[in-house]
Order: C-alpha cells, then structure tokens, then sequence
C-alpha cells in the first residue's frame, strides 16, 4: 500500500495520521484557533518519525467536514498544497462518520451510531451509520444540520449509540440523557480504516472532487481585525 496521509482541523483537535506497510503513526494536540499554525509543522514531526519524505507519499485525505469552517479551510488549504506540489490524489472523510467510527473502534459490539456534533449558531450537525461486513461505519442516512429540537425528535427512538459533542448542549438534554458520550471529537487515527477503504477501491481523486463539506449555505465570516492571524507562527 502508499503511504498515505491524514489532516484533520474540524474541531479544537489538531491530528494527523501517517498510514505505512511498516506501521501506522499519529499524534493529535488539542490546539483551539492554533490549527495554522501547528498543522503543517505536525506533519513534518509524523513524517520524520516515520523515516518517511514527502516525496514517498502516495495520497493525502483530510477531514472535509462538517465541523468549524476555519478549521476545515485550513486543512483543506494544507491539502490542497500537498497534493498540488507533489501530483497527489486526495480523498475527503466525513467527519461524522469518523466519529462513528471511533465509537465503532471503542465498542466493537455497536452496529448503529448517530453523531451530533454542535454546529453553533443554535443548530447541530448530525448523521446516521451503520457497520459493514467489513466494520467500517458506512452512510445509513443523509447529513444534515437542523435545530437541536428537530435532532431529538428524529433520533429520540435511534436503536444504538449516540455521540458527539453535541450532546453537551442544554437543549440536547433528551438525548444525553439516553446516551451521554460527549466527548467524542473526530480525530485522524480513526480515519485510518476509512481511507485504506478508500484507497483499495480507488476512490481518490482531485481536489475538485473531494472538496470541503459545510452543511451550511453561508457561513458568517468575522471582519479581518477581529480573528488571529491564520498564517503567522
């Protein structure tokens, strides 16, 4: 197999992930509005530790979303620059589904897990998976984002796990009281089945068709003077 590597910037984590024929790596810092700055010099760290150059890379796949708009722009961004300087094929992960397939990982025994994750602006994003033959957590419904209120009708008689971080929300109180795994956030090291899958049954391929995933229409935008610089270490 390439060597392939994994970006993830969705949420507060910071994670990336080196997949090899020797061994897998990953490192993940918890790194609020430091995304720029510290992922390029964590892949530089993973890549050494694995003895690995840029040039023996085979593809790149980073969390396209949904998550926080900044932070799947700036791995995109890194992606993109990846992949554009050294001729790469790229793949997309949901950042839902890695969710679920963390919880997959965790609890080997769950076949069913919905993902709720808070989307701010007084909505959640969420979505629906469930197990292959293979153990992977494969689409059983279309992501959507929606009011909390509307989430927990429609996951109120869900037959399996409920995670994310969406369920620390007071209005979620319905479902973390079902089932209250808050704490789950997407990280690259649970990507790693999903984009062997990928890879296998040749699913990578340009950066236009694998772009990021919002969820949203419009996304509200601060004035420059009012955000960090992205690009200043």
């Amino acid at each position: 197999m390439a060597n392939l590597l994994i970006l993830d910037a969705s949420s507060s984590l910071c994670s990336v992930s080196l997949l090899t024929d020797q061994g897998d790596y990953h490192l993940c810092e918890d790194q609020p509005r430091r995304h720029a700055q510290r992922l390029l010099p964590m892949v530089d760290d993973i890549l050494t530790q694995a003895g690995v150059t840029k040039a023996e890379l085979g593809g790149i796949a980073y969390g396209r979303g949904p998550g926080s708009f900044t932070g799947i722009r700036i791995a995109a961004s890194v992606m993109q620059g990846i992949s554009l300087a050294l001729g790469l094929p790229v793949y997309g992960v949901s950042t839902l589904q890695a969710v679920a397939q963390q919880q997959k990982c965790c609890v080997p025994d769950t076949q069913n897990v919905a993902v709720v994750m808070d989307a701010h602006m007084g909505e959640v994003f969420w979505g629906i998976f469930r197990a292959d033959e293979r153990g992977l957590m494969m689409p059983n419904a279309i992501e959507q984002v929606s009011s909390p209120e509307l989430c927990c009708t429609s996951l109120q008689s869900f037959n399996g796990d409920i995670v994310g971080d969406g369920l620390a929300l007071a209005s979620m109180a319905p479902l973390a009281a079902i089932d209250n795994k808050a704490s789950v956030l997407p990280k690259t090291e649970f990507m790693a089945g999903l984009v062997r899958s990928a890879w296998a049954n040749g699913h990578f391929g340009s950066e236009t068709e694998h772009g990021p995933v919002y969820l949203r229409d419009s996304v509200a935008w601060k004035k420059l003077d009012e955000q960090p610089s992205l690009l200043k270490r």
